[in-house]
């Protein structure tokens, strides 16, 4: 969406989906679909400690899950270790993961589709088709059973999907739209965030103690849910993920429909036109950035020990008003994720430099491979 139209529903959207109290009642959920997917890693191990699949489908699964909290409003199963291929659960979860990779091939290359419905655009149609068929069905059941609960209690809280159904101005189409965005937008991406995540903390020990040293600060032994104060206490790990993003970034930039009009220094870019903003090379740029290519979580923290930082100079989420809509679902379950994993475990990475390879998303390149050996 561009325009008059994205306005009209991103405004209607944003308040809902960016206010902290909103997402702050999935923590306990979001925290149990990670301590399962824990639980699965540690049934996944050889006797060495390393994963035998490719960990970043398991990743996949694992955020897939966490977003349907918000997008369905309740618990997919895709992390059950006797689902059998075939199965609804497979089947959301293949057309979640695979929704980019096809756009993707629609979108480059001979554009064939647009003469004639090829392979891609099936496929692409077909993903699309199954995750509508999906979100509408749990619309209609969802508010069904907001009619009960407010009958019986004209006060009760609303979830951000029952929010969305009492929004004036938001049509069934456009709710099934944004179910349908966070469940495809919040699966790759955040699923790729975090192997990265893990990837630079598995290569930089001396990183990944620190921040296991904090997680035992402000955690311990502790297996009970966890709450927005143990959050807001682990600085350190908020800084590992910026300092992450800013690495390794899972986009150059975002692309941008220009509404009007452009002029960059001597060159004018035309309204129509689609732009590319390359903002993660600002990231990389030792004019802006101090020993950029060092994985320096510190210079986050608030004494900013290698220099002061301009605001855009790593913005992984874009900024402004269209900033992405998901960015404090992502936040909340990669810092959730980070504080669990290294709560049980130490991470190894034994093969090399990481490759990957840039479609619409810098992608791993072959699977990755990690050691978790229990703390």
């Amino acid at each position: 969406m561009n325009g008059e139209e994205w306005y009209r529903v991103s405004s209607l959207l944003r308040p809902k989906v960016l206010r902290m109290d909103n997402l702050h009642p999935y923590l306990p959920q979001m925290d149990q679909v990670t301590l399962d997917f824990l639980n699965r890693i540690s049934s996944l191990r050889d006797t060495r400690g390393e994963i035998t699949v490719d960990f970043k489908d398991e990743l996949e699964r694992w955020a897939l899950e966490c977003v349907c909290l918000i997008s369905m409003n309740q618990r997919l199963g895709c992390l059950e270790p006797s689902l059998k291929s075939g199965s609804e659960q497979e089947l959301i979860w293949h057309a979640a993961k695979n929704l980019f990779p096809y756009v993707e091939e629609c979108e480059t290359g001979s554009k064939l589709w647009k003469f004639y419905p090829n392979k891609p655009y099936k496929q692409v149609q077909h993903c699309m088709e199954k995750l509508k068929e999906t979100s509408e069905a749990v619309l209609k059941e969802a508010e069904l059973e907001m009619k009960l609960k407010l009958e019986k209690d004209p006060n009760a809280r609303l979830s951000m999907l029952e929010q969305c159904l009492v929004q004036p101005g938001l049509t069934r189409k456009d709710i099934v739209m944004f179910m349908i965005d966070l469940i495809a937008g919040g699966t790759d991406t955040v699923a790729n965030m975090a192997g990265v995540i893990l990837y630079l903390l598995a290569k930089n020990p001396e990183v990944q103690a620190k921040l296991q040293e904090e997680v035992d600060k402000v955690l311990g032994d502790d297996t009970g849910p966890l709450t927005q104060r143990h959050l807001d206490q682990l600085s350190y790990l908020k800084a590992v993920v910026k300092e992450a993003n800013r690495v390794l970034p899972i986009l150059l930039g975002p692309v941008r429909t220009l509404q009007e009009d452009v002029r960059l220094g001597n060159f004018l870019l035309h309204k129509g036109w689609m732009l590319l903003l390359m903002s993660a090379f600002s990231g990389w740029d030792a004019k802006e950035i101090q020993h950029p290519q060092d994985f320096l979580p510190e210079r986050w923290l608030r004494h900013r020990p290698y220099g002061s930082i301009h605001p855009c100079a790593s913005i992984p989420f874009s900024f402004g008003s269209r900033m992405c809509i998901g960015r404090r679902i992502a936040e909340q379950e990669i810092y959730i994720f980070l504080a669990r994993m290294f709560q049980r475990y130490t991470l190894e990475w034994k093969y090399g430099e990481l490759e990957r390879t840039l479609k619409q998303l810098f992608s791993p390149k072959g699977p990755l491979k990690f050691t978790f050996m229990d703390r």
